[in-house]
């Protein structure tokens, strides 16, 4: 477990901060010798020793950095880092191989690592005997106050920083005329600490899964078991409390899957599988097992015919829901929708090459679920076509299903619509333009008793005069469940960007959305299940975020480049209302001389939150220095 450095709690001082400082500097001091070590290699081709090459190339810095802000210790200091990329090989490259990456000090202002603070680490990978029928690899990477992401759906997301790392191997045996057989552990876990809130959070997994395949007798084979858990305490972002929310989770599943071919080009396929699920969440438990079995057939007697027939059975609904948001990264109480819940689900679908670019298709679906103490039903059958050709000097595409579609829980048939449009066209001067539009009416959900309807359109446009070029484009999509009111997730975005030779590249962004979401690990996700959340999980969020960047080369081997970005939301949680505001600058320039850059930059962070009751954190850094490049060896 990596150890943690909270800078964004008010207050930092003491024995824990002197601890961590102690911890910086002797991972500085190590990566420090390791600089020496290397530069004082002689500068060749290739090392080797014996049965053991490697090549080694990257960059050393060293310059003068301060970093100060309201919420963090200040400090001004001569700065050492760097970057590197070690790769070879033991005997032969198909025998042992491996890459090692470390990375000391990078920030926005001194490097093209994303991160406000210095951060530092290593990445590791391996593969052994990847010529043989015994091939593995692992893995590790490693990283210390690097920048992470508190998401919100459409909106720029907000900064955390914090210590991550993660574990992995792999093994597979590849025998001919054996079944095959491969095994997988990851593990990771992450730490971080959000600016301008006093809240901290944590995330920790690992999994473990087997798989195995056979061809016997013309049938292809196949089994899996697989085996996971996860850890997370969530902060209270949008609540203002000072205790985070701790969720846990495990899982475990098997299954087997057997095909075949089939006359007509066709061929036959089914499968079981098998999950046990816990989950504990604010006190609450919720356990299952979902089992689910799938077949499909599908056919092509002709070149232009193609029709295929699928079922799938689940004996637990309610553990597929749960499922569906766990899976998403959603964090929520259990989710209930009564005892012996199932469901089943058969398809029809064929389709027909009319003309080189037409084609028709006819479909039927039929549903059945038991949930909540009753059963429902719906069926669905309609047909549709597609069309693509050239049309006025460029490219058009469309696309157009109609259903009709019969519930038990109504007594009136409904219509069901789903189309798309597209065209796209470049012009003799220059111009390039495309566009889109897609509409859908009464598309089934999960559940039989909800259904959305959703609308989007885009396009956009680019053109180049000589040296000068612009383009810009816009997008706008919403989507509602149609029996829930204010169930609506809809965003809009706007893009434009201009250049003009090596002199100025400019571009902007502008973004706008709202909906309803739920808490993950690492911040909001869209509810990707109907609205049956529990109420006090379903959050109301709106906000928009804006961002413009300069970059310029006047001179030859000089770059300068700026950034401005700002985020603001405002989200509704059980009738607790919270605000937060993000601003970001950077701003950098390079200038090479033979091997060596004179970099330098500034990086600037405003994050608040209005549920913490903290003043918002203003955190920034500069730095100026020279950095060379090396070939080691």
């Amino acid at each position: 477990m990596a150890r943690f450095r909270n800078r964004a709690a008010v207050g930092e001082a003491g024995k824990s901060g002197s601890w961590h400082r102690m911890q910086g500097n002797h991972r500085n001091s190590a990566f420090a010798l390791l600089a020496l070590f290397l530069l004082a290699l002689p500068a060749a081709g290739q090392l080797t020793f014996g049965e053991f090459s490697s090549n080694m190339n990257g960059v050393l810095s060293a310059g003068y950095n301060g970093t100060y802000g309201n919420q963090i210790n200040s400090g001004h200091s001569l700065a050492f880092g760097g970057s590197g990329t070690l790769d070879g090989f033991y005997y032969s490259p198909n025998f042992v191989s491996f890459q090692v990456s470390p990375y000391l000090n990078q920030a926005r202002d001194n490097s093209s690592y994303q991160s406000i603070s210095n951060a530092s680490g290593a990445n590791f990978s391996s593969n052994i005997f990847g010529g043989s029928h015994f091939p593995g690899s692992i893995n590790f990477a490693k990283a210390y106050d690097s920048e992470g992401n508190y998401s919100i759906p459409g909106v720029a997301n907000y900064t955390t920083h914090g210590d991550s790392q993660t574990f992995g191997v792999n093994w597979s045996e590849l025998v001919p005329g054996w079944p095959t057989l491969s095994a997988g552990f990851q593990m990771g876990s992450t730490q971080y600490s959000v600016y301008g809130a006093n809240d901290n959070g944590t995330t920790d997994s690992h999994s473990f899964n087997l798989r195995s395949s056979y061809t016997l007798e013309g049938f292809k084979l196949s089994a899996f078991f697989a085996d996971g858990a996860g850890h997370s305490d969530v902060p209270e972002l949008l609540e203002g409390s000072t205790q985070s929310v701790t969720t846990s989770s495990s899982s475990h599943s098997y299954g087997f899957t057997v095909s075949h071919a089939l006359p007509w080009h066709g061929g036959i396929a089914g499968s079981a599988t098998s999950s046990e699920f816990s989950s504990e969440y604010a006190g609450g438990t919720n356990s299952g097992t979902v089992d689910t079995y799938t077949a499909a057939a599908v056919f092509q007697p002709t070149q232009k015919f193609h029709f295929s027939l699928s079922t799938d059975y689940s004996t637990n609904l309610s553990g597929s829901l749960t499922e569906a948001v766990t899976g998403a990264g959603g964090v929520t109480e259990p989710i209930n929708v009564g005892e012996h819940t199932h469901a089943l689900d058969l398809t029809a679908n064929a389709s027909y090459s009319v003309m080189s670019n037409l084609q028709a298709l006819v479909f039927a679906d039929h549903r059945e679920q038991y949930y909540e103490g009753e059963n429902f039903g719906a069926s669905a059958f309609g047909a549709g076509m597609t069309y693509w050709r050239p049309l006025l000097g460029g490219n058009f595409n469309a696309a157009v299903n109609l259903s009709d579609n019969m519930s038990s829980t109504s007594n009136a048939n409904s219509l069901g619509l789903n189309s798309t449009i597209n065209f796209n066209r470049r012009f003799s001067d220059g111009w390039v333009i495309s566009g889109g539009f897609g509409y859908s009416q009464n598309v089934q959900t999960l559940l039989i008793t909800y259904t959305t309807s959703s609308y989007n359109y885009s396009g956009s446009v680019r053109r180049r005069f000589g040296k000068f070029g612009w383009g810009g484009g816009a997008g706008v999509n919403k989507t509602l469940v149609t029996e829930v009111a204010g169930s609506g997730n809809s965003s809009e975005t706007f893009n434009t960007s201009i250049f003009y030779s090596h002199w100025l590249t400019a571009n902007g962004n502008y973004s706008k959305t709202s909906g309803t979401a739920i808490q993950g690990g690492l911040g909001l996700i869209q509810n990707p299940i109907p609205p049956i959340v529990p109420g006090n999980d379903i959050i109301l969020f709106g906000g928009k975020s804006y961002s413009f960047g300069l970059s310029t080369s006047p001179v030859r081997r000089l770059s300068i480049g700026a950034s401005y970005s700002r985020s603001l939301s405002n989200d509704n949680l059980a009738g607790v209302i919270s605000s937060a505001n993000s601003k970001m600058l950077n701003a950098t320039f390079n200038y090479q001389f033979r091997k060596m850059y004179l970099t330098g930059g500034y990086s600037n962070l405003v994050q608040g939150f209005s549920a913490s009751g903290l003043p918002a954190a203003n955190v920034s850094s500069f730095y100026i220095g020279v950095t060379r490049w090396f070939n080691f060896f």
